[in-house]
């Protein structure tokens, strides 16, 4: 009777081994292993540095699309439609009939109106813009001209 249950234990535990080395094999073959070439279909995750190189190509030359402008007392930056303004230094006025949106507040900042720093603007038109107070740093994404 004990020889009986050890043969059983055996036999039992050969199953297992073998029905586990059957379902590594077929994971193996399916691909589970995650073989792919790096960057591929098969193999998506990214460093760091691929994904800033990958920015910078879409994005025109820099890994955010956004160009450092920096402005003096009087100076003004004039926008096409769609453009984004970031002010990041200094102080400056609307310009423009149509004003700038702000992003980060959701208002329209008319013609006068002093930008606050560190919030996005949108200019909804042609033609909008800021003009320095004093010495200005200014983040840009999209068209825009210095005037």
């Amino acid at each position: 009777m004990k020889g009986r249950k050890l043969t059983l234990a055996l036999i039992f535990m050969l199953g297992l081994v073998l029905t586990g080395s059957l379902c590594y094999r077929a994971g193996r073959v399916e691909g589970a292993s995650g073989g792919g070439v790096p960057g591929s279909a098969g193999d998506p995750l990214i460093t760091k540095s691929y994904l800033e190189e990958r920015l910078k190509q879409v994005s025109g030359g820099t890994a955010t699309g956004f160009v450092r402008v920096t402005l003096l007392r009087g100076e003004g930056i004039v926008l096409d439609s769609g453009s984004e303004l970031m002010l990041y230094s200094g102080s400056a006025a609307v310009t423009g009939a149509d004003g700038l949106v702000n992003l980060t507040t959701g208002e329209l900042f008319k013609r006068g109106n002093s930008t606050v720093r560190y919030n996005l603007y949108l200019a909804p038109a042609n033609g909008c813009g800021i003009e320095a107070d004093g010495n200005v740093t200014a983040y840009i994404r999209g068209n825009y001209r210095k005037n």
